[in-house]
């Protein structure tokens, strides 16, 4: 039926395809019920357009995450997701609490993912399904966690109302604070698309090229804001309906990944990190927090239809040693609503690896 007169929810194209075969399946097909795991793998191109584009060593966290949940979109279809309704479905993932033990490296591969579903609810059209996943190299844990993803008609996907708590819980800073608040227009630098040769040379701290570069501009810097007084910040990024994510993600179903949204609140951090410690842009690098149960919820979409994106961080902490760090909460509105929350995600700024060894 889905061959002509139906559509059904497919996995992200290139280049945003990250999962190259499944190696092993214990749950038996067309059976949409908690059983065993499946295993999965990818193999990390030593070129790969992503490490270019974030001009650092370590894998972007949203190459990383779509990594760990590809394989659970690809058990959602061999289960049989898609065939317990008369309607068309849409595949989205709702959120998820994990921990990234080990930063990756272009040398790390090829990746293991496994995945199993954990816990299945229906009520009419919507189906929303609990996943374990963890993503591995050489049997040693990178990244550990659960995720929840749901089928959704389209009726029930345009009624979605955004994050419940965010209007009270969000941070609005104080005019006081608005009136000393900094901002910034990003210059585009090469890789401009994930087909793009080119690289500009850039420091070892830099913030992302335009192929990975999910902000725009910074509307509100304040060093000193937020509640805890280390740092708030909003960013902006105007919608364009052309980008190369939206045909990647997905097949007659275009809307920007979830994890491309975590990017951009990811970047917020960079640039508050960039210029806290502006003296180590040419000796140290940028790698993700490592040990930190981290969390996020979606609870709307950004669509090509749409205009304006928001995201905004509030620091919570900030260390000086062993190495800087520095941790973040955060939302993104699209179009005035608050759609994504995100908690306890951060950098640790590390010295530059010598002769081949990651630090």
């Amino acid at each position: 039926m889905f061959d002509e007169k139906r559509r059904i929810a497919r996995l992200p194209g290139p280049p945003y395809s990250f999962l190259d075969r499944i190696t092993r399946i214990e749950p038996d097909a067309w059976v949409l019920e908690p059983a065993g795991w499946i295993e999965a793998e990818y193999d990390i191109p030593p070129d790969a357009w992503y490490f270019k584009a974030n001009h650092m060593q370590a894998m972007p966290f949203c190459i990383l995450l779509e990594i760990a949940l590809q394989p659970c979109g690809w058990l959602a279809a061999y289960m049989g997701s898609a065939l317990k309704s008369d309607k068309d479905l849409k595949f989205r993932n709702l959120g998820g609490d994990a921990v990234l033990y080990r930063n990756v490296f272009p040398d790390v591969t090829p990746l293991a993912m496994r995945t199993r579903l954990k816990q299945l609810s229906s009520a009419a059209d919507m189906i929303i399904e609990q996943f374990d996943m963890e993503v591995l190299a050489a049997d040693q844990i990178i990244y550990k966690g659960q995720t929840s993803f749901g089928f959704f008609t389209d009726e029930a996907l345009a009624q979605q109302v955004g994050i419940r708590d965010a209007l009270q819980s969000a941070y609005r800073p104080p005019h006081e604070e608005i009136l000393r608040a900094d901002s910034h227009r990003f210059e585009d630098t090469a890789p401009m698309t994930p087909e793009d040769p080119l690289v500009d040379p850039m420091p070892t701290l830099a913030m992302p090229a335009k192929a990975l570069r999910m902000i725009d501009e910074i509307e509100i810097y304040i060093p000193d804001g937020g509640p805890c007084g280390l740092g708030f910040i909003r960013g902006l990024k105007i919608v364009d309906p052309h980008e190369w994510f939206f045909k990647a993600h997905f097949y007659q179903d275009p809307v920007c990944p979830g994890s491309l949204g975590i990017e951009s609140f990811l970047q917020l951090i960079k640039f508050m990190a960039l210029d806290r410690w502006k003296y180590l842009a040419e000796s140290h690098q940028f790698a993700l927090m490592t040990e930190e149960p981290h969390h996020w919820i979606y609870r709307g979409q950004i669509i090509p239809e749409n205009k304006k994106i928001e995201v905004e961080a509030v620091v919570t902490r900030i260390q000086t040693e062993p190495v800087p760090s520095i941790m973040a909460n955060g939302f993104l509105k699209v179009d005035g609503l608050y759609i994504y929350k995100m908690e306890n995600f951060g950098f640790r700024l590390i010295p530059v690896a010598r002769n081949g060894q990651h630090n």
